[in-house]
């Protein structure tokens, strides 16, 4: 399958060439440097920055035309596209490692040198935390500076900490401006279809005999449409929420209620490496580079439980529709094997048949 390309300038005094290159690659540049990147997905908006776009792809080496797979975020302006930063593991696993990095490196304590000693160790697995990083620092430092390395790491943790909370908020407020659109443009379309049942009602002539049948059915379902409205408009927008939330899980499996067997989300991590169901609500949908989660009852990073789908299986398991409007503030059931990650439960969805609401 053939691959874009998109021409990167990487800065050698800027983040990328002094940080994510030499830890997560292990080769930094000395001078400023044209790079090809192979791109292996589309454009996705940094939620950080407006101006940044984050890729999946393959960078070639301009010296030795060796190949780094990775996730790159790229500065796009009129003059040239600047590479910022890069990943090789999954991106929401390297937030705090990028942000204790950019502290440390502020305070002297990281240099360049030190990355570049420590890839085999990253390559090894061996260092894919914040913490990690302040361990291998503290090696052959003094006590005065290992607790200055880890003062700077724990300020930096509660930045990005503090950041990430910042963006779930913001995206909380964008779903729920989402969500009103959506709900205007249904009772939009009620109202225009009450308008036209009421000039079918008013000039009956129009209709033929023969019609006669198609012209009660759609009678009845101008009735249904105006009670709609006034239900709206009596009850509000929280009355048209609780109506609509059958509509908008049409595609997804129902429950009258959990089964008796299914445990709660704060318990969940009591049962990994189990078959079980998991019920609880959906309070909240993130995307991340490989897919999507789906966090249970509390949000990240209070969450005990999330259900995860890859990219590559959302269009299944969501049957085409989005997992926001199927799936977010809905009460639901999950059914699968139970396992861990970063101290929290989950599960991974690969069908819809997993998923159930009630």
């Amino acid at each position: 399958m053939s691959r874009s390309q998109l021409s990167v300038l990487v800065k050698h005094q800027e983040h990328c060439n002094i940080d994510s290159f030499p830890l997560r690659f292990g080769f930094t540049f000395d001078e400023d440097m044209e790079c090809t990147l192979l791109l292996q997905s589309k454009a996705r908006q940094d939620h950080r920055y407006e101006n940044r776009s984050l890729y999946d792809g393959v960078l070639i080496h301009p010296e030795n035309d060796e190949y780094f797979h990775g996730s790159f975020v790229v500065a796009e302006n009129s003059s040239n596209n600047v590479l910022v930063t890069a990943w090789r593991n999954d991106i929401d696993t390297e937030y705090y490692l990028s942000a204790v990095m950019k502290m440390l490196r502020k305070s002297g304590a990281l240099t360049t040198q030190d990355l570049l000693n420590f890839h085999p160790r990253y390559q090894d697995k061996q260092l894919n935390s914040h913490a990690d990083l302040v361990l291998a620092l503290s090696e052959n430092k003094s006590s005065r500076e290992v607790s200055r390395i880890q003062q700077d790491a724990s300020q930096a943790v509660m930045d990005a900490q503090s950041r990430i909370h910042e963006l779930e908020l913001k995206n909380q407020k964008l779903e729920m401006e989402v969500t009103n659109l959506q709900q205007k443009s249904e009772i939009k379309d009620l109202l225009h279809e009450v308008r036209l049942t009421q000039a079918t009602v008013s000039n009956p002539g129009h209709q033929s005999t023969s019609n006669d049948s198609q012209g009660k059915g759609t009678f009845w379902k101008g009735i249904s449409a105006a009670l709609a409205v006034s239900f709206i408009a009596v009850g509000g927008f929280v009355g048209y929420q609780t109506m609509s939330s059958d509509t908008t899980n049409s595609n997804a499996t129902s429950l009258s209620a959990p089964p008796e067997s299914a445990i709660t989300p704060d318990s969940a991590l009591r049962f990994v490496d189990t078959h079980a169901t998991v019920c609880g609500k959906v309070v909240q949908i993130t995307d991340f580079a490989k897919g999507s989660y789906l966090n249970f009852d509390r949000m990240f990073p209070q969450t005990e439980f999330s259900v995860v789908i890859w990219k590559s299986d959302i269009n299944h398991v969501a049957q085409d529709e989005s997992l926001y409007t199927t799936y977010s503030n809905q009460n639901v059931c999950v059914t699968g094997e139970v396992s861990s990650y970063n101290g929290r439960a989950q599960i991974i969805v690969k069908n819809p048949q997993q998923l159930a609401t009630y």
